[in-house]
């Protein structure tokens, strides 16, 4: 048994050493592809609003963990405050180590008996799926109010894919329980399904935090924007819109979308004459605050899940 936890701890020390050499890599390419002129035009001009962007850490894991604790609570399993918080955050650092950070149920579900834990993995999807869709909401309506894409200009062919997955996208979230008729062998589908169907405002709250969330991560990154010397404007805050609806679309290995968010962040803000630094340093302090912070203090406080 020793020998047995001997070795998980040193794999679990070398996963460890392989994520912080990625992000180190990753962060050290994103500055230097950096042009040199461009430190120059690069300072904290506003610390005020980086503490402030910074501080919103706070309000946004809150947001966060409500939204785990009415999924423990409607299946009646919210009791142990403790275990909540630890599977809260367990979560976290499992999301971290997936694609698109969906994996954040894996963490969570560990720490619940078996029979459980197909439903918690069910219900955490959609909950991230309901995130998503408040990611969408705000992109579409900056796509529609800019009359564009920044960077892409305002070709027809992509809004139509854009407002053409869009409704899909809805329409799979409010009646995601027609597709699970289907599936009447699985029992916590079964079980999923008929939740659904008995609290229908369940998806609802759901859509009401993450859309208090995404408010937050765009006050986070404006703020920090804003810190770096930029100006607020419509227009800002329509590119930040836009930079989270593209971020979404495109698929990630690991560690949040980093490197991923960066480019994108270039490609859009930069359309708008912003300094390129203070793109690429802003998405990298949003993503550390936000992901990786987070996630690190989940690795420091979570107990093993009892058996």
């Amino acid at each position: 048994m020793l020998k047995t936890n001997k070795k998980q701890s040193v794999i679990f020390f070398f996963i460890k050493l392989i994520l912080f050499a990625a992000v180190g890599y990753l962060i050290y390419s994103q500055l230097m592809g950096i042009e040199s002129e461009k430190w120059d035009d690069f300072s904290i001009k506003r610390p005020f609003s980086l503490a402030v962007a910074i501080v919103l850490v706070i309000p946004n894991m809150w947001m966060a963990f409500m939204k785990w604790k009415i999924t423990l609570k409607l299946l009646e399993i919210d009791h142990d405050k403790k275990r909540n918080v630890h599977s809260f955050f367990a979560g976290l650092v499992t999301g971290m180590l997936t694609p698109n950070m969906v994996g954040n149920f894996i963490g969570r579900l560990y720490y619940f008996e078996t029979r459980h834990r197909g439903t918690i993995t069910f219900l955490t999807l959609v909950s991230n799926y309901a995130q998503l869709l408040a990611t969408v909401f705000f992109g579409m309506i900056a796509t529609f109010v800019a009359g564009e894409v920044y960077q892409l200009g305002d070709s027809w062919q992509v809004m139509s894919v854009f407002v053409t997955g869009s409704i899909v996208a809805f329409f799979c979230y409010f009646f995601i329980e027609l597709a699970l008729k289907w599936f009447k062998r699985s029992r916590f589908l079964k079980i999923s399904r008929a939740i659904l169907k008995e609290n229908p405002m369940y998806r609802w709250k759901m859509i009401w935090w993450s859309t208090m969330r995404f408010m937050v991560f765009t006050l986070q990154f404006s703020l920090v924007l804003h810190a770096f010397g930029e100006s607020w404007s419509i227009e800002l805050i329509l590119a930040i819109w836009q930079v989270y609806f593209i971020t979404i679309m495109v698929p990630s290995l690991f560690l949040g979308k980093l490197g991923v968010k960066e480019f994108i962040s270039l490609g859009i803000l930069g359309a708008l004459g912003l300094n390129d630094f203070a793109i690429v340093f802003s998405s990298l302090i949003i993503w550390f605050v936000n992901s990786m912070a987070p996630a690190l203090l989940g690795l420091v406080i979570c107990d093993r899940p009892e058996k």
